[in-house]
């Protein structure tokens, strides 16, 4: 796949075209064995995989055409044998061999190409794929399979989910439909509903901390929450790696007080909570593994019971409801959410409703000041125009700078274009998301990178700790100079497509000594795929100081001497001159 490729100041804007429909794609948490990035988007006929960077794999035709030859012309000993049936099946990742080096890349315009593509025909439209959450703490050989393998959970539109498996190592060419069709083959099709899902969440918890089945031999367990107009959990053991799932499937039915429009894992390890976003402007947090005692009704003699009491599992915990905005009627009613995940290692909860306006609730209590639990810790607008009118006008919102603008006449109009959501269209629905990645500090510590956008607009946060602790302690405002606001990402091209999902590459692969960088991104659009990647600086970091030491005067006499110095530099050389400068200088023009 080759991409239309725009070069600005600081980022590379890369657009690829795609013949269908794209409903839903993410980034794979595990690097492959071959150092590639793995991108999983769900269209219209399946799911396509693919593998960004890293080594290629060698063909194993070109490879076994090379030993025959040198066989035959050199050692007459060396015999090369055919198998069809080694042939059929793709080659395991113990048995996968790739090139010495990576390929190289155009210093303009450096970016990573596309190695392979899979395409899993499924024989239905994938509209909502995810992947699973990893656990962050691993025994050394569960971590190694792991890393070979790959799981990704598709709610289809026929009413079914399926879960795929599939290889982390890249299949050589000869290997592509062979692979697809083994994907395909091997997948596990959840019971069919009644409804189309409206969201899909997986996790990979511990054995221990799921004990129900009892399988000692169970390394781990995947569990997967498909939200309809119910609940519905199901429960995986997983054996000697990621591949190797229990044909046995656990499932659970849980009620909704309202229909649901998103579900999320919890990140930690150890927690299996579901984050639920509903119609009626409430998130609900479930914990599907927290024992229930369900007391057991007496006797009609009431000394004692009929049946000893049963245990049950799941328990709702808390439960969250967005501020009253005006409606068209003139009567208040709950904001929509769009999206909410978890963020600050699931102490808090991030939203985005309807309006652009983005709120954090701290659900553990640890930073809860006000009196109402149900009110914003911190919470802003996205956008540059002025929101409909609210249910408190008059009241000035949560979270708008103080800092005025530089002229004062210009000082309300910018105060409203800043500080304010955006536009709502009547009759039109707001489209946004969120997107969380977590990853380490310069400290060493956890941190996260927010990307959120509504409509059009892109907006990112690059270090949540840092932006959360300034924006707490400034007493939030986000204007100043101590209490950074958002990013605004404009540099991305849509070609009048919106916007159906946003993933964030790993920090590593734009990790280059910068302050708070923000992400290279993969944003997907309608029919294309964006990946928005910053560039690399010219000049290392570690170069900037010793320019600065660097005498100006001899700075220029060296770029004088390549003919590449400008009037200023002439300028500063013929002061120095007058100024009795007596060092020697060579000063010259080329003759016409």
């Amino acid at each position: 796949m080759e991409p239309k490729v725009t070069r600005g100041d600081r980022k590379l804007h890369l657009s690829y075209e795609v013949p269908h429909r794209i409903h839903d794609a993410h980034i794979y948490p595990m690097t492959a064995p071959n150092g590639s990035t793995v991108a999983i988007y769900g269209h219209e006929s399946g799911i396509r995989i693919l593998w960004r960077g890293g080594r290629r794999r060698q063909d194993r035709d070109n490879h076994r055409a090379g030993q025959t030859s040198n066989s035959r012309s050199g050692n007459q000993d060396v015999i090369v044998i055919d198998d069809d049936e080694d042939m059929q099946e793709p080659a395991s990742v113990a048995d996968a061999s790739y090139e010495n080096g990576e390929e190289e890349q155009d210093s303009d315009c450096p970016y990573q190409s596309i190695l392979q593509m899979v395409e899993v025909d499924i024989d239905t439209e994938v509209l909502h794929l995810t992947v699973p959450v990893m656990p962050s703490a691993l025994s050394s050989a569960r971590n190694k399979t792991m890393r070979s393998h790959g799981l990704v959970v598709a709610g289809c539109a026929d009413g079914q989910q399926r879960v795929l498996r599939f290889s982390l190592a890249p299949p050589t060419d000869f290997e592509k439909q062979t692979t697809a069709e083994q994907i395909a083959r091997n997948e596990i099709i959840l019971p069919p509903s009644d409804a189309l899902c409206n969201g899909v969440a997986a996790t990979i918890v511990p054995s221990e901390a799921v004990d129900s089945r009892g399988e000692s031999d169970a390394s781990n367990f995947l569990m997967v929450a498909v939200i309809t107009k119910k609940l519905s959990i199901y429960q995986f053991a997983i054996f000697n790696d990621l591949a190797a799932l229990s044909p046995d499937v656990e499932e659970k039915l849980v009620s909704l007080p309202h229909a649901a429009l998103g579900v999320a894992f919890h990140p930690s390890q150890r927690l299996a909570h579901l984050l639920i976003s509903d119609a009626s402007g409430a998130i609900r947090i479930y914990d599907p593994l927290s024992p229930t005692l369900a007391s057991a009704r007496p006797s009609s003699s009431g000394s004692e019971p009929d049946q000893p009491p049963s245990t049950s599992f799941g328990r709702w915990i808390s439960t969250f409801h967005t501020s009253f905005a005006g409606g068209p009627s003139g009567l208040a009613k709950r904001k929509h959410l769009l999206d909410a995940k978890w963020i600050m290692g699931g102490k808090a909860v991030l939203v985005l409703l309807d309006d652009g306006e983005w709120g954090i609730w701290d659900v553990s209590g640890s930073s809860q000041t006000s009196k109402n639990i149900e009110a914003f810790v911190l919470n802003g607008f996205l956008g540059t125009h002025s929101v409909s009118e609210s249910a408190e006008p008059t009241k000035q919102r949560r979270g708008q700078s103080k800092l005025a603008p530089m002229t004062p006449n210009t000082r309300k109009a910018k105060a409203e274009a800043l500080f304010s959501g955006p536009t709502k269209v009547p009759g039109v629905a707001a489209k946004g998301g969120i997107s969380v990645s977590a990853g380490n500090s310069r400290t060493g510590q956890v941190d996260e990178s927010v990307v959120m956008w509504h409509n059009g607009d892109v907006y990112a946060i690059p270090s949540l700790q840092q932006f959360w602790q300034r924006s707490t302690n400034s007493g939030g405002g986000f204007g100043s100079l101590y209490s950074p606001g958002l990013t605004h990402v404009t540099d991305i091209n849509l070609r009048n497509e919106e916007i159906t999902s946003i993933s964030q590459f790993d920090s590593t692969s734009n990790s280059f000594g910068q302050m708070n960088t923000q992400r290279d991104l993969l944003v997907s659009a309608e029919h294309r795929f964006i990946i928005l990647q910053t560039l690399r600086p010219s000049t290392p970091s570690r170069m900037l100081f010793q320019q600065v030491a660097e005498r100006p005067a001899s700075r220029d006499q060296r770029m004088l001497d390549a003919g590449e110095l400008d009037l200023g530099g002439m300028d500063r050389m013929l002061d120095n001159m007058a100024n009795g400068d007596a060092r020697p200088r060579r000063v010259g023009f080329a003759a016409s």
